[in-house]
């Protein structure tokens, strides 16, 4: 099939939803299919799909936005609709982007249909926040690109549950992120994350994400005073990027705590020293608010590192096969998971393989992917 897939900016610090649609990209451009990434900003399409490698999505760059409010101009209509044109089905990422219902109408103009992934964008908290705006915007701007959708695309049964309540007919496909299990056919060794970080004899915890409000970090901080005031001292990891103002809160949150020498802020962490830090640490914890695949949680299950989570992620199902803990969203009760799981090292291992085994059952990248062509077939028949 030839597939062009709109995602406004590539920046892979804007969070999991660049990440999620580039990884799909990659993968079915693997298998065969003629892919075209179409994109306002290339910060960071990969270079082998801007060196036009064999089997790498065509990027398609519409260059920098030139209207207000991000939306796009005539020419870059223009171009993008000549894509489009040359497209069996469009895929469109995400909700709140202006952009987003302009490539819709082109759709429209052009006769092609086209998929439109929510990424956990209509969620019951996602909605509530600026939740009058979001509702005038999805019966205006953005009612053409959801209720003409061929498919619009949930990835869990959780977040299709939620998106019913706005979508207006019954064709919504489930269909978790493909994941690039590739770099995770061996459990990668924590050698790497200790020389740069250093190895400890406290249990060590690890946030990796987006530094954003919406995690609720402050609860892994106080989880770690708490463990402090029960005689059980922790090292707790914050990697990750976000708003000075924000984490400067934190840092202080850390030392009224008392904490603050066992809180270390590492910044954004990537590649090979990412995996290495997911194996070297003892448990992964994300008590997020709202998070719609959180693909950090495969990724530390991957490393066999056992998670922690609330049921603020919609996989959180899913998680839970798996051994991961799903904790009510406070300092007390992540405080108490962290403690249980950390006490038996035997307890840390089984949970950590069992971990492994369901992610590589569950993301097993063939069945996935011939989830989303079956989901393209579908939006043809749709037409």
């Amino acid at each position: 099939m030839k597939l062009l897939h709109y995602c406004p900016k590539t920046l892979l610090t804007e969070g999991g939803t660049v990440r999620a649609a580039l990884d799909i990209c990659a993968i079915l451009a693997k298998r065969g299919h003629a892919v075209t990434w179409l994109t306002c900003d290339e910060t960071d399409v990969p270079d082998s799909w801007k060196d036009c490698q064999p089997n790498t999505p065509t990027v398609c760059f519409l260059g920098a936005f030139q209207k207000s409010g991000n939306r796009l101009s005539k020419d870059q209509i223009e171009t993008a609709t000549e894509s489009i044109q040359q497209a069996d089905v469009i895929h469109i990422h995400a909700m709140w982007d202006l952009s987003n219902p302009q490539i819709a109408k082109a759709c429209v103009a052009s006769g092609k249909p086209w998929v439109l992934s929510t990424h956990g964008m209509l969620d019951d908290w996602s909605m509530a926040q600026r939740g009058l705006k979001k509702r005038i915007y999805v019966v205006t701007a953005a009612r053409n690109m959801l209720q003409n959708a061929a498919v619009v695309h949930t990835t869990a049964k959780e977040e299709q549950r939620q998106a019913k309540k706005w979508i207006k007919h019954s064709r919504i496909a489930v269909v978790p992120c493909i994941v690039d299990l590739e770099p995770y056919q061996k459990v990668p060794s924590p050698d790497v994350a200790i020389n740069v970080y250093g190895a400890a004899d406290e249990p060590t915890i690890l946030f990796l994400s987006r530094v954003h409000e919406k995690k609720s970090i402050e609860t892994l901080i106080d989880a770690v005073a708490i463990l402090k005031e029960r005689g059980t001292k922790t090292r707790l990891f914050i990697a990750g990027t976000g708003d000075e103002n924000y984490i400067d809160t934190l840092k202080t949150r850390s030392k009224s705590a008392r904490v603050d020498e066992s809180v270390q802020f590492l910044g954004m962490v990537v590649g090979d020293l990412k995996l290495s830090l997911y194996a070297m640490v003892d448990v992964f914890a994300l008590p997020t608010q709202q998070e719609n695949f959180g693909l950090v949680y495969p990724e530390a299950m991957l490393c066999e590192t056992p998670a922690i989570g609330t049921k603020g992620t919609d996989i959180w199902k899913e998680l839970e096969e798996g051994g991961a803990v799903i904790a009510e969203r406070t300092a007390a009760a992540f405080a108490d998971a962290i403690g249980t799981l950390t006490s038996d090292s035997n307890q840390l291992k089984e949970l950590g393989a069992r971990g492994r085994k369901h992610i590589l059952g569950w993301l097993d990248s063939d069945n996935v992917a011939s989830g989303y062509e079956n989901m393209y077939q579908s939006a043809l028949t749709n037409v």
